[in-house]
C-alpha cells in the first residue's frame, strides 16, 4: 500500500485490502489525512468481513464449484471428494477450520488403512480450492491448512507383466462374453493407453498409421503410432460396432480367471505400466516414451529408466577398482 503524492497536488491511494492478489483500489485525495483516513476504513471493513465469515466448508466447495470447479475435467467426483471430508470435519465454519482438527481427520484415515498418497491429494484439493476463492476474492483470508505437511509417501514397485503373463491374459480376454475386452487389451498393450482412454475410442480416432486419443488426463490430445494388422483389427470391428463395449468388469474378471496376481490399485493400469516397461527393456528412448504415454513431466516417466538394458552400466567400468 501507498501514498503518493501527485503533480496536481493531490495525493493517490493505493492498496489492495483484500491481499496481494485481491482487488487494488486506487483513489486521489485532496490531502493527505483523507487519503490515511480512507486507508483505515477500508482495512477495518476487510477485518470485519473476515471476523463475520461464518460460511461453512459445504457453503464455500458450493460456491467453490459454481465459481471454477465446474470446468475442471474430474468436477463431480472432486467435488465429491470434498463433501466427503467436509462431512468428516461437520460442516464447520471454513475459516475456524484448524490444522489440528484436520490431522485427527486424517489420522482417523490412515487408521481405516487409507494410503497416504490418497490423503495427500485430498489435503493438496483442499488447500487448492481455498486458494482459488481467495484469489477470486470469494474469501479474504488464507486457510490455515497450508501450515499442514504432507505425509511421507512410500513409493511401491511398478509392475508389469511378461510374455508368458501376457498371452495367458489375452487368451482369456477372448473367452470373455464382451466382445470388446480384446480389443481394450489389445490397445492398450500396444500404445500405454490408459484404460479410459482406450475404451473411449470410436472410428473417428483411427488415423492414417495410428490412433489419435483426445480429452486425455492432462487434457493433452496424443497421437500413437500402431501396426497395420492392429489397424486393421481395430477398423474391423469398429466398423461394425460403432465403440466399445464398458469392459472394465469383463476385464477384472479375465484377470482373475488367469491367476495373475497385481499389486493393489494396478489392475487394469498395469497394462500401461507393462507397455512402458517393455518399452524401456527393449531399447526405447525414455524421452519417446514420455510422449507416448502423454506425461506432462519426464520424472514421472522415469520411473521407468532402470529398466533400460544399459542403466548404470558405467559404474561397473568407472569404479576405483576397475578404472586404473
Amino acid at each position: 500500500m501507498s501514498i503518493k503524492k501527485l503533480a496536481n497536488g493531490k495525493y493517490l491511494l493505493s492498496i489492495r485490502p483484500w491481499g496481494a492478489k485481491g482487488k487494488q483500489v486506487r483513489k486521489q485525495f485532496t490531502t493527505k489525512q483523507k487519503a490515511i483516513n480512507y486507508q483505515k476504513k477500508l482495512l477495518a471493513q476487510e477485518q470485519n468481513e473476515i471476523k463475520t465469515d461464518t460460511r461453512t466448508l459445504i457453503e464455500l466447495i458450493d460456491l467453490w464449484f459454481f465459481a471454477h470447479g465446474q470446468t475442471l475435467k474430474s468436477s463431480i467426483d472432486t467435488k465429491n471428494r470434498l463433501l466427503a471430508v467436509a462431512n468428516c470435519l461437520d460442516n464447520q465454519v471454513a475459516m475456524h477450520l484448524k490444522p489440528e482438527d484436520y490431522i485427527n481427520y486424517r489420522t482417523a484415515r490412515l487408521d481405516q488403512g487409507i494410503k497416504s498418497s490418497t490423503l495427500n491429494r485430498e489435503l493438496t484439493t483442499f488447500c487448492s480450492m481455498f486458494n482459488e476463492l481467495e484469489r477470486m476474492g470469494i474469501i479474504h483470508y488464507k486457510t490455515k491448512l497450508l501450515t499442514v505437511r504432507k505425509l511421507k509417501e512410500v513409493k511401491t514397485e511398478l509392475s508389469y507383466l511378461t510374455y508368458a503373463q501376457i498371452e495367458i491374459l489375452l487368451e482369456q480376454t477372448k473367452q470373455s462374453k464382451n466382445q470388446s475386452l480384446y480389443y481394450v487389451v489389445m490397445l492398450c498393450l500396444s500404445t500405454g493407453a490408459r484404460w479410459s482412454e482406450a475404451n473411449g475410442i470410436t472410428q473417428s480416432n483411427l488415423k492414417s498409421t495410428g490412433v489419435e486419443f483426445l480429452d486425455t488426463k492432462n487434457g493433452q490430445n496424443r497421437f500413437v503410432p500402431i501396426t497395420s494388422d492392429l489397424m486393421q483389427l481395430l477398423k474391423g470391428y469398429l466398423q461394425i460396432n460403432k465403440n466399445f463395449n464398458s469392459c472394465y468388469s469383463a476385464f477384472r474378471s479375465a484377470l482373475e480367471r488367469s491367476e495373475i496376481k497385481t499389486p493393489v490399485g494396478q489392475s487394469a493400469h498395469i497394462l500401461r505400466h507393462t507397455f512402458a516397461s517393455h518399452f524401456i527393456m527393449n531399447g526405447g528412448n525414455i524421452l519417446t516414451l514420455q510422449k507416448i504415454l502423454g506425461h506432462s513431466s519426464l520424472l514421472v516417466t522415469t520411473r521407468y529408466s532402470h529398466l533400460a538394458p544399459n542403466y548404470l552400466n558405467e559404474a561397473t567400468i568407472y569404479n576405483p577398482i576397475e578404472y586404473k
